[in-house]
């Protein structure tokens, strides 16, 4: 069986003989795996952790290609970011949001949207051949919500929610509306090889979501269950990332036609796996749940390849998992002997 004929097992709730793998990281994670195991390539790294994904993203995914090596950025959808240090590396850090204060619709109108071409798929077709052993996951763009919380801010984009509805229906559906047309340009011209399409869109704190279930029933649903659907017509599955407490959603995901949760952070409020996978597993692949705030990166080798046989004892019965980080990108406190811990227990560990 193929890595892409195991995670396609695994989506479709059948046992396999090992759980499929799943791999992600900060870029200063890589960099010192590729020194650490005398590897050049991220071909060669992925065939060494025995991984089973390739995820492909668009070209202008987040910045256009004049502002990618710049301090200060400006992103496709028009909000700032800053190069910040920290102590293990950098990231993008959000300075400006353009809508944030402009509370009529006309704001939202005068706004320079990008187009959906903004998003370049071209090179879908041959990278995904060129890794078709492997599931390939094609991203389109971010969430609706996701991004409105970057354009108007967070605090406002609350606001509206409570109290400015038009608004916030206006600037919801402006955003999807060109996330859609991005999605069905990926999928009829592009979507050969593609076997998940990912979305990310972050509901949630570790605590609870951050609006109310009916809020998310009135201004993220409609836009997800249409992309779903899009997706589906196409044949491929939907793999919505959300970190943090998503379990009072899940209902409403799992109606609105999401086939795999990402990243499954065990640690917070009402994310328990053995809880998660009584309740939803008959309906959800889950994707990731390796924990990142304690477990991998204070842990021993020995606790995290206990933690990884005790996932996959809990959310691979039956299928409907696939092991990775329980945040997108392992972070760069994890020590290298328990990422290849992580790695090498969750391969040779054995369903069948």
């Amino acid at each position: 069986m193929t890595s892409r004929q195991l995670v396609l097992e695994a989506i479709n709730h059948r046992a396999t003989s090992r759980i499929p793998i799943t791999f992600d990281a900060e870029k200063e994670v890589y960099e010192s795996l590729y020194n650490h195991l005398g590897l050049k390539t991220k071909e060669a790294l992925f065939d060494r952790l025995h991984v089973d994904t390739w995820m492909i993203l668009p070209g202008n995914f987040m910045y256009p290609a004049e502002e990618m090596k710049k301090e200060e950025k400006t992103n496709i959808w028009g909000y700032k970011t800053r190069v910040t240090k920290y102590s293990g590396g950098t990231y993008d850090e959000l300075f400006f949001s353009p809508l944030s204060g402009k509370d009529d619709i006309a704001d939202i109108k005068a706004h320079k949207w990008p187009s959906p071409g903004t998003l370049d798929f071209s090179h879908f077709p041959q990278e995904a051949k060129q890794h078709s052993d492997r599931a390939v996951i094609g991203v389109f763009t971010w969430g609706a919500y996701f991004i409105a919380s970057f354009v108007r801010g967070m605090e406002d984009l609350m606001i509206d929610f409570a109290l400015r509805k038009d608004y916030a229906d206006h600037l919801i559906k402006t955003i999807s509306g060109i996330s859609s047309a991005a999605l069905r340009s990926m999928l009829e011209k592009y979507g050969d090889g593609i076997d998940i399409v990912y979305m990310a869109d972050d509901y949630c704190s570790q605590q609870s979501p951050l609006f109310s279930p009916a809020t998310f029933q009135e201004f993220v649903v409609p836009y997800l269950k249409e992309f779903t659907e899009i997706v589906h017509k196409h044949n491929k599955k939907f793999l919505l990332h959300c970190c943090g407490a998503v379990r009072p959603l899940l209902p409403m995901i799992i109606d609105a036609g999401v086939d795999m949760l990402e990243p499954i952070q065990i640690r917070a409020e009402g994310m328990d796996p053995s809880g998660l996978k009584k309740d939803f597993g008959k309906d959800l692949c889950f994707y990731g749940g390796v924990d990142l705030q304690n477990i991998l990166c204070k842990g021993t080798p020995q606790q995290v390849a206990d933690e990884v046989k005790r996932l996959i004892d809990i959310l691979g019965v039956n299928g409907g998992y696939i092991l990775g980080p329980g945040h997108t990108y392992i972070q760069v406190d994890a020590p290298l002997a328990n990422i290849m811990a992580m790695y090498e227990t969750a391969y040779g560990y054995n369903l069948i």
